[in-house]
């Protein structure tokens, strides 16, 4: 009886026990997930602030107008931060010491890192005055120095080189540059001594704002490359993950805890079913809110779709996987002209179409990629047997997509580019969808072997190399192609062509390729230049004429149209023998830039001549607009000339305007004797080919006279 009541007394109170243990360890669990959670959103804070910090910090140095309240906002935000973590109870936990032990290291530096940003502002303050202050000082200095007198011009270029070499040390954030602002202080203090008066206190003024640029930039620099190099972010993802593994080692702990539980709920069947029952709940929690998770990093918040995530997932699973890239045309135009709002529409709208109109025979799962483009990912075995039909189908359904959104409506169009090619899938893609888009006929394109460019690619990138190693090298070279003068029966003329020497002269590459990389990675302005410069020489050296190409981005460009006009004022007296060719088949955007280029060259005695005129279609108009001297008609219709009654009609239509205009006129691609024979008949002032003269970099021969004169 006694042991009964001792065995019913035992089991009561396991029971109690379990049940308060059950409650403990409920309460431990919440209090965990509680301040876990707690810490993480804290850290993340902390995180999230410094990387604003970092970028206020970039935008200070990039504005010259700029609210300092910003920094300091995010400054007392990050310090209130890590003063929050550093007495936040769970982080004092034996748990976290390591973390609560870097947190304090952190502070340390956050201090340090404070005030490099304080000593950068007061420095960057500093130095933005005089940045802003020299600009209105050449203004003023436009007023009170006449452009007439040699020396006042030479005082106001003095400020322009001194502008734009600040600008340039600015915007470069180097302090290679300070060299040149120094050499333009010494010029400075040099020409000042010759002023009086007005020039003399801006001068004056000028000079002690360029001294007080000069000192500051360099602790600029030393402060902004300090700033750039703090590795606070480093270490908060370091104390992050720290945090996330002494975290799971505290769940640890409280997992065996759970298990003593389940030793002790096993004295009451009630306390098991319960215990069970709660467990089962709250894993079915936690199951649910990694799935929200996981959700959450493969899927596009705004469509819904898959995101770029997702896709690679899917693909691994896939035997023989195919994609089509759909791509909405001119999106950037519908999101600058309607706002990101509507963008944000039209992208929603997009996805859904998409979805209704795939196949669900197809077993497809939809992406959305990034930006505009979205992918439709299916099994080869589940799609058609021909893949044109199917995105034949795509485009059809697509083609008068229009989107209604309160009464406005947007027409949509799309480019289409798909790909079987599964080791290469979505590269190859990406090929096809990028020859859709420049296609005006077909929208949707299908990859094959043609349209693949890696092989283009590693040229652009291997003439690249190239160009900038034939420019440091001074392997870049003109050759120069004779142009003979109808009239006298000489030739007075040369074309500078420009030619790349390769092995010691061995090989040389010609412009074809390696001018359109130049043109893509803006440096066509240094190949005009160097041969520039070096057409210079040989006009020191020979009495005829030599032409030089410009392209209208080379004008545009405001660094290299400068640099230009500078090189041509150190050799004035040759200029009277220059001749710029602009190319036609290159589109001038800015006429007003390329007219005052155009004036200020001849000004200097050059003339100016349009090349490959009639490569395109030609604006009679524009060119019109243009102060010219010469017409180069287009070598394409000069060759079959002989042979092409059509080719003729154009050139003769071309002559008349360009004599009506009083232009001379050069014949460009005469190769033959037919060709030849045809452009004398036709009266062109000039001939120019390689019936008249090869390109050739050594003129020695028309020096001595040998080949001054032709005879066709």
């Amino acid at each position: 009886m006694r042991t009964a009541l001792f065995r019913i007394i035992l089991a009561v109170l396991a029971a109690a026990a379990g049940v308060a243990l059950l409650f403990y360890g409920d309460h431990a669990v919440k209090q965990y997930f509680n301040q876990n959670l707690e810490s993480r959103s804290q850290l993340q804070s902390l995180q999230t602030t410094l990387y604003a910090l970092e970028g206020e910090v970039l935008r200070n140095g990039s504005y010259l107008y700029y609210s300092y309240d910003r920094i300091n906002h995010l400054l007392s935000k990050a310090e209130k931060s890590l003063q929050a973590l550093e007495h936040n109870p769970h982080l004092q936990t034996p748990f976290h010491r390591t973390t609560h032990s870097e947190l304090r290291k952190l502070k340390r530096k956050f201090r340090i890192y404070a005030r490099d940003i304080q000593r950068y502002l007061t420095v960057n303050a500093s130095l933005k005055n005089s940045a802003i202050y020299i600009p209105t000082l050449q203004l003023r200095a436009f007023k009170i120095f006449d452009t007439r007198n040699r020396q006042d011009r030479e005082v106001l270029l003095l400020l322009s080189r001194i502008n734009a070499a600040i600008f340039l040390a600015r915007n470069a954030q180097d302090i290679d540059f300070l060299s040149h602002i120094k050499e333009r202080a010494k010029e400075l203090e040099r020409l000042t001594p010759e002023t009086e008066g007005a020039r003399r206190r801006l001068l004056t003024t000028l000079q002690s704002h360029l001294e007080q640029f000069i000192t500051s930039f360099p602790v600029y620099i030393h402060y902004f490359n300090t700033l750039l190099k703090n590795d606070l972010l480093k270490e908060t993802e370091s104390i992050t993950l720290t945090f996330q593994k002494e975290g799971a080692q505290e769940l640890e702990v409280l997992n065996k805890t759970t298990w003593i539980l389940l030793i002790l709920y096993l004295l009451s069947l009630i306390i098991v079913i319960y215990f069970i029952v709660r467990t089962y709940r709250e894993n079915q929690h936690l199951r649910n809110l990694k799935n929200e998770l996981e959700r959450t990093l493969v899927s596009d918040p705004l469509t819904g779709l898959g995101n770029r995530l997702a896709y690679r997932r899917k693909k691994h699973f896939l035997k023989h996987p195919t994609l089509i890239l759909v791509n909405i045309d001119r999106f950037k135009h519908i999101n600058d002209f309607y706002g990101s709002t509507i963008g944000d529409a039209v992208l929603k709208e997009t996805a859904r179409e998409l979805s209704h109109i795939t196949p669900h025979t197809l077993h497809a799962s939809l992406y959305r990629m990034g930006g505009d483009d979205f992918a439709i990912l299916f099994e080869r075995e589940d799609g058609p047997d021909d893949l044109t039909e199917l995105l034949a189908e795509y485009q059809r359904k697509l083609h008068d997509f229009s989107i209604d959104l309160d009464g406005l409506a947007i027409d949509v169009t799309f480019a289409l580019g798909a790909s079987e090619k599964s080791d290469w899938l979505f590269e190859t893609a990406d090929m096809a969808l990028k020859a859709a888009k420049r296609s005006q006929r077909k929208r949707y394109m299908l990859y094959t072997s043609q349209l693949d460019n890696r092989a283009e690619i590693s040229r652009n990138i291997q003439a690249l190399r190239n160009i900038r190693e034939a420019i440091s090298q001074g392997s870049l070279i003109p050759y120069f192609q004779p142009i003979y003068h109808r009239e006298s029966g000489r030739i007075d003329k040369f074309e500078a062509l420009a030619r790349i020497e390769r092995n010691g002269g061995k090989e040389i590459l010609h412009p074809y390729s390696f001018i359109h990389a130049a043109k893509e990675a803006k440096l066509s302005g240094e190949i005009t230049l160097e041969i520039l410069r070096k057409t210079l020489k040989m006009l020191q050296n020979y009495p005829y004429e030599f032409s030089v190409n410009i392209g209208a981005e080379d004008i545009a460009n405001r660094e290299d149209r400068e640099r230009i006009i500078h090189l041509l004022e150190q050799h004035r007296d040759l200029c009277g023998r220059l001749i710029f060719e602009i190319l036609e088949s290159e589109e001038i955007r800015d006429y007003e830039a390329t007219g005052t280029f155009i004036s200020t060259v001849k000004r200097m005695g050059c003339r100016i001549a349009i090349d490959d005129f009639g490569s395109g279609y030609s604006n009679f108009e524009k060119i019109l607009l243009l102060d010219i001297d010469m017409l180069k008609v287009d070598g394409n219709i000069i060759r079959r000339i002989d042979h092409d009654r059509h080719a003729e009609l154009i050139v003769r239509t071309i002559l008349d305007f360009a004599r009506h205009a009083g232009w001379e006129t050069i014949a460009e691609f005469v190769h033959s004797k037919a060709v030849y024979d045809k452009v004398m008949e036709l009266k062109f002032d000039y001939i120019q080919g390689y019936y008249v003269g090869e390109p050739s970099s050594d003129l020695q021969k028309y020096r001595t006279g040998e080949g001054s004169s032709f005879s066709g």
